[in-house]
């Protein structure tokens, strides 16, 4: 557990209250709009009914961080979603908001940035420290989706740090996205030492 919040103990106890109500919800199987509108304000009252990027308190957002289009089954995490106001969101999704080709590597088209998924899940990581909100218990991120990433970056021995509690899952989450792929550093590695590679062209 995580040191003493500084948000009131009242808002603590109406923001588990939504987190509950949106597990309830998805435990019964409710409509996809209805648990959207419950995950939609679960996030917006966690993060303070703010942009957490510029900290605006109008026309704000609950914004997946990954795509429901590319993994719908982060859906409904609770540290899949940040809140953002008008501003912010139309940055976020002005280059691409379209399906993603699965056949091809993420950010092929111009979408699915690693960067700023890195980013934002940084931001997320540093509000909850800055206000100590409990960031296991409020930004949770299930292994299925810490799995997904492994499965797109590498980095597994970063997940034993989070069996182990060392590190918290949305922490892992700004980590594991804010490097280039394990694979693009072995490819760097075997093409630098292949025989040909360090011959000059004359």
């Amino acid at each position: 557990m995580e040191s003493a919040s500084t948000v009131p103990t009242m808002d603590l106890i109406a923001l588990r209250t939504k987190r509950d109500r949106l597990q309830f919800a998805v435990g019964r199987n409710r409509s996809q709009k209805w648990c959207l509108r419950l995950w939609g304000k679960f996030i917006k009252a966690r993060d303070g009914n703010r942009c957490v990027n510029c900290g605006t308190l109008t026309t704000i957002h609950a914004h997946h961080v990954v795509r429901q289009t590319l993994y719908p089954w982060g859906r409904y995490e609770l540290g899949n979603g940040i809140t953002l106001c008008d501003e912010c969101h139309r940055k976020v999704h002005e280059q691409f908001n379209g399906r993603p080709d699965l056949q091809r590597p993420l950010g092929a088209l111009g979408s699915d940035d690693q960067d700023e998924w890195a980013y934002l899940y940084g931001l997320l990581s540093d509000d909850a420290v800055a206000r100590r909100i409990d960031r296991d218990e409020f930004y949770y991120l299930g292994d299925f989706m810490l799995m997904f990433f492994i499965k797109c970056q590498g980095y597994e021995q970063l997940y034993e740090l989070v069996v182990q509690r060392k590190l918290t899952r949305i922490r892992f989450a700004h980590e594991i996205w804010k490097s280039m792929p394990e694979d693009f550093y072995a490819n760097v590695i075997e093409h630098m030492l292949a025989p040909n590679s360090l011959e000059i062209n004359g």
